[in-house]
């Protein structure tokens, strides 16, 4: 035999081989999806620092086992850490993920209904390791319903009781099969029999229809019926919504009740979450004239109306109405802030919109002013005060502040029945040449407490990195900059102690912080795609007091930071930018559950650009410019070498 067919023979056993070895993975692979209930489930969060044990060869951190994710999801992201040697292969329920050097990977897969698997399997060349994560996908599977025309009882409008007034849309809504004629029926309602509903043809299977109740309809309370036709082989489908929609009296539609969480946000919609109003605080007694999600409509003037929780309203027996009526308004100027008094005769709802050059409060429940004015020309904040009454029974103040002034911040409540304003004045610092920073009481907030089980509070990344540790890595490494450079750092956090965003709060304003830092890792809600579009970091504000701080910062991001930029966001949900008596950020500073990013949060070289970052924002806010660092003199740098004798 000749080299040449040797080497042909060689090659072909070569190739036969890997096609035996191939084969044998694909059988292995098949008898484990076969036989689940012989796999081990994945673990999660293995003790940091602790070298894996035999078991530990996959790591699912999220989802956590057996956890239940978004009703009717189609898909989900998965992520963790494959803990072999050498480049590794991973297939998850048929699908090829990419895994990282240190083994971390993410992925965005499909799921079904009920309760599900994923089946991992790893690979890297010399051992092959599998685990399962089970989870449960609430809500009916629309593929349940090919067969015949069926409804899904948890998806229905309404499953709480619902009012309305004549001359409000109601949105009805119901999930069943899909392809099939869907009609809605309101007993006893005008107009309100057999009407057509449409699919969403975003959402397979959901019909939606608005319904006008007319103006001259009378007090009823109406059963809603939802019909279906033309389901799979000719099947028909009826269901009965649990709950009933009653339609007010349109002449005496109120009803009166005590707001149970003093200044409590409203609602613009009747949701769960989000959708608030920004500006809105709600006091004392309001009146109500609807209800719908388990939240009464706050009707504030004829214009005007929100929503808020059932359970932060105490329904009381109706026994007329009584306006507010403001007396007297009081400026005062104070060392560190000017203080309005308006003095009223009740608590009132209120809106307090602050502007750059102004800050327009609206009371509602409240018929007149008497103009009897006590002004203190010697704040420096306040230029001029106006005052008009734009709906019944609504008053709107607005304030206007002195050019080159610029509100720190600001804070209201009611003393007795009559609201205090306090608008904040800028702090002075006592800078000097080697600390320019002197003065500031600069609070650094890791975000979120120790929770080493499950549900964590906060994000996890795939190695099992939780986010408190990670934020309070990320303050530690900040805090002795801002200290060398003069301020004083308030921390939140020190080790592992708890603390809530109510207590966080609460001590800026008891150790007299002048601006609050929040910082975090992002994460995602597991249904949205991971993968889909750029992710990086973030700024998030409200106020426009705290627009020069997220600024500074988020510009020092762009310079310094190499990931994606998500933008300088104005946000009225996260709770810290909400925070009104000082600049307040939250700062987004990658994304924990990517696997490069989480691998930049855990040392301390991969978080010198987040730090960078933060300190030069921090210093360009109170108008200080980094030093140049000092590089050291390269002295006889091109020295000719000594002799070298051998």
């Amino acid at each position: 035999m000749t080299s040449s067919q040797l080497t042909i023979e060689l090659c072909y056993h070569f190739i036969r081989m890997k096609r035996i070895l191939f084969l044998l993975f694909s059988l292995f692979v098949f008898e484990a999806a076969v036989h689940p209930q012989n796999i081990p489930t994945a673990p999660y969060l293995p003790a940091q620092g602790r070298s894996s044990a035999p078991n530990d060869s996959i790591t699912v951190q999220f989802p956590y086992e057996k956890m239940t994710v978004t009703r009717g999801a189609a898909r989900i992201f998965l992520f963790g850490q494959i803990h072999l040697s050498g480049p590794v292969k991973l297939d998850i329920n048929g699908e090829s993920v990419p895994v990282q050097e240190n083994g971390t990977f993410i992925a965005f897969l499909p799921v079904k209904s009920g309760e599900f698997e994923f089946l991992l399997t790893a690979s890297n060349g010399r051992e092959t390791v599998q685990a399962v994560r089970r989870i449960v996908v609430p809500g009916v599977d629309i593929k349940d319903f090919s067969s015949r025309a069926e409804f899904d009882p948890e998806e229905i409008f309404p499953q709480s009781p619902a009012e309305l007034l004549p001359g409000d849309v109601v949105g009805l809504y119901v999930r069943g099969t899909p392809g099939a004629e869907v009609t809605f029926t309101l007993s006893g309602l005008k107009d309100a029999k057999n009407i057509p509903m449409k699919e969403d043809v975003s959402s397979p299977g959901m019909y939606r229809a608005k319904y006008l109740i007319r103006e001259d309809q009378k007090p009823k309370t109406a059963k809603i019926t939802y019909n279906m036709e033309n389901g799979p082989d000719g099947s028909k489908a009826k269901i009965t919504a649990p709950a009933r929609l009653k339609v007010l009296d349109a002449k005496d539609p109120f009803t009166r009740a005590q707001v149970l969480s003093a200044g409590v946000k409203l609602r613009k919609i009747p949701t769960p979450r989000e959708n608030l109003y920004p500006f809105y605080r709600a006091y004392g007694e309001v009146l109500l004239n609807g209800r719908m999600n388990g939240q009464y409509r706050i009707a504030l003037n004829e214009n005007e109306s929100a929503w808020l929780e059932e359970k932060n309203l105490k329904t009381l027996l109706f026994s007329g109405y009584t306006p507010n009526r403001i007396t007297e308004l009081k400026t005062t100027a104070l060392p560190d802030k000017t203080r309005l008094s308006f003095a009223g005769s009740r608590i009132i709802p209120i809106s307090v919109h602050e502007f750059n050059d102004r800050m327009e409060l609206t009371l509602y429940y409240t018929d007149g002013f008497d103009e009897n004015y006590s002004f203190d020309t010697t704040s420096p904040i306040i230029e001029s005060i106006t005052w008009s009454q734009p709906a019944r029974d609504t008053l709107l103040f607005k304030i206007y502040f002195k050019k080159d002034s610029p509100l720190w911040g600001h804070a209201y409540d009611f003393e007795g029945n009559n609201l205090i304003i306090d608008l904040m004045h800028r702090p002075g610092l006592t800078p000097t040449k080697d600390k320019p920073l002197q003065g500031a009481r600069i609070l650094l907030d890791a975000g979120h407490s120790p929770r080493r089980t499950v549900p964590y509070d906060g994000a996890v990344g795939p190695s099992g990195y939780l986010e408190y540790e990670a934020n309070l890595a990320l303050a530690e490494d900040l805090k002795p900059l801002l200290e060398k450079a003069g301020a004083t750092v308030i921390m939140t956090r020190h080790g592992n102690n708890r603390m809530s965003l109510q207590n966080r709060y609460q001590l800026a304003l008891k150790e007299k912080a002048h601006i609050f830092v929040s910082l975090h890792y992002n994460a995602l809600p597991e249904t949205v795609n991971p993968l889909a579009r750029a992710r990086g970091f973030s700024v998030y504000y409200n106020y426009p007091h705290s627009f020069k701080l997220a600024q500074s910062v988020y510009d020092a991001f762009t310079r310094h930071v190499p990931l994606p930029d998500n933008g300088m966001i104005a946000n009225d949900v996260l709770f810290i930018p909400r925070i009104p008596q000082l600049p307040s950020i939250l700062v987004e500073n990658a994304y924990l559950i990517l696997p490069e990013q989480e691998q930049m949060a855990k040392t301390a070289d991969g978080r010198s650009a987040f730090v960078q970052a933060l300190y030069e924002g921090i210093l360009d806010f109170y108008g200080v410019k980094p030093r140049p660092e000092k590089k050291p003199l390269r002295r006889n740098a091109f020295k000719k070498p000594g002799r070298r004798i051998f």
